[in-house]
C-alpha cells in the first residue's frame, strides 16, 4: 500500500508541475507561436530601410532600393539622384511591417527554407538602420500569390518561419524605380477646360475634346472642331477621360535610354488644359513610339521619363476618326 500511495504522490505531483508550467505560459503569454520581442520598426523611428535581393550579395548595388528618411518625409536613391518615394507604397510597406510583432509561426525546419522562397538565394532582405546601428534584419520570402495572400518572414540569425497577411505583391520591392511615383498625369473631370490631341508628324494635325460637356443633364462630350463643334464618340472620349484622371506608368526610362529620346518631335501630345481658377496647371504629355512597341511618355511639368504599353496608349491616342460619333447613332 505505501508503495502505490507514493505513486500517487508522484503522480500529482507531475500534474501540479505540468499545470503551473501551463498557468505561467497563460499569464505572461510567453511561446514561440508568435513573433514577439522586436525592436520598434515605426516610420518615426526608423531612419533608413534597404531592400535588396539575397542572391547579389550584400555588398552590390544591384537589386537594391534604400529608403531614407528626412525629417517626416522619405526619399528613395535612383540613378538619378533622391527623389520622394511614392506615399502610398510607404503607407502599405509601414502597414505590413506593423503587423511582424504577432506574426504566427509557420515553420521551424530550415530545410524547408529553400522550397519557402526565403533562403539566401531566393528572399528579399530587409535592414532597418536607426542612425548607424542595425535595429532589425528579415529575410522576406520573394514569392507572393494572390489566392494565399500571405507573406513569409524570418528574423535574422532565426530559422523560425512566421506568415503575416500581405494584400499586395512587390510591398518590399528590391528596384528603386519601384518606389518612384509612376502616375503620369492625374486632373479631375471638374478640372478639365480642354483636351487637345496633336501628330506632330502628321502634319501637325490636331483636334480638340471638351470632356464636360453636357445634354440634358447627361454627360456629352463634344469634339471641337475649326468648322464647329460635333458629338464625340462617348466610348473613345470616356477611355481619354480615364486616362487623363489617372495614368499610371509601367516603368521608367533610364538614363541611357532618356539621353537618346527626341522629345522635341513626338509620335503624339496631349495638351490638357484646366479651367480657370483652377490649382492644377495646364499639362502637355508627349508620346515617343519606341522599337520594342512601348512608348516613352513625358509629361512636361515632371522630371521623369516614364514607360508605358502600346495596348494602353493606344486606346485614347487616336486619329480624329476614332473620335467622331458613328453616323448610325447620332440623336
Amino acid at each position: 500500500m505505501k508503495g502505490r500511495e507514493v505513486g500517487y504522490v508522484l503522480l500529482a505531483l507531475i500534474i501540479l508541475g505540468v499545470a503551473g508550467v501551463i498557468v505561467k505560459l497563460v499569464t505572461t503569454g510567453n511561446n514561440d507561436q508568435t513573433l514577439t520581442g522586436l525592436l520598434p520598426l515605426h516610420s518615426d523611428v526608423i531612419d533608413e530601410v534597404t531592400i535588396r535581393t539575397t542572391e547579389f550579395g550584400p555588398d552590390s548595388t544591384e537589386g537594391t532600393a534604400k529608403l531614407s528618411r528626412l525629417g517626416e518625409d522619405w526619399s528613395i536613391k535612383t540613378e538619378s539622384g533622391s527623389q520622394i518615394a511614392f506615399q502610398p507604397y510607404l503607407d502599405r510597406m509601414w502597414e505590413m511591417i506593423s503587423r511582424f510583432e504577432g506574426a504566427q509561426l509557420i515553420s521551424t525546419n530550415p530545410n524547408s527554407h529553400k522550397k519557402m522562397l526565403i533562403d539566401d538565394q531566393a528572399g528579399i532582405e530587409v535592414i532597418f538602420m536607426l542612425g548607424a546601428s542595425v535595429q532589425e534584419k528579415f529575410t522576406i520570402g520573394s514569392d507572393w500569390s494572390s489566392d494565399i495572400r500571405h507573406c513569409f518572414i524570418r528574423r535574422a540569425g532565426n530559422d523560425y518561419v512566421y506568415t503575416v497577411p500581405c494584400q499586395y505583391e512587390n510591398i518590399f520591392n528590391p528596384s528603386s524605380n519601384g518606389w518612384r511615383n509612376p502616375v503620369i498625369v492625374s486632373i479631375a473631370r471638374e478640372e478639365i477646360n480642354l483636351v487637345t490631341i496633336r501628330y506632330p508628324k502628321q502634319n501637325n494635325e490636331f483636334f480638340s475634346i471638351d470632356l464636360n460637356g453636357q445634354t440634358n443633364g447627361v454627360w456629352t462630350p463634344f469634339l471641337v472642331l475649326t468648322e464647329g463643334n460635333e458629338y464625340a464618340n462617348p466610348y473613345t472620349a470616356d477611355t481619354l477621360l480615364r486616362a487623363v484622371n489617372g495614368l499610371v506608368a509601367s516603368d521608367f526610362a533610364s538614363k541611357e535610354e532618356i539621353d537618346a529620346i527626341n522629345f522635341d518631335i513626338p509620335d503624339a501630345s496631349i495638351l490638357i488644359k484646366t479651367r480657370d481658377g483652377s490649382q492644377i496647371p495646364t499639362q502637355r504629355v508627349l508620346f515617343v513610339k519606341n522599337s520594342d512597341g512601348t512608348y516613352y511618355v513625358k509629361n512636361t511639368n515632371k522630371a521623369d521619363v516614364f514607360k508605358l504599353e502600346s495596348d494602353v496608349i493606344e486606346t485614347f491616342v487616336l486619329p480624329l476618326d476614332s473620335y467622331i460619333f458613328p453616323e448610325e447613332t447620332l440623336p
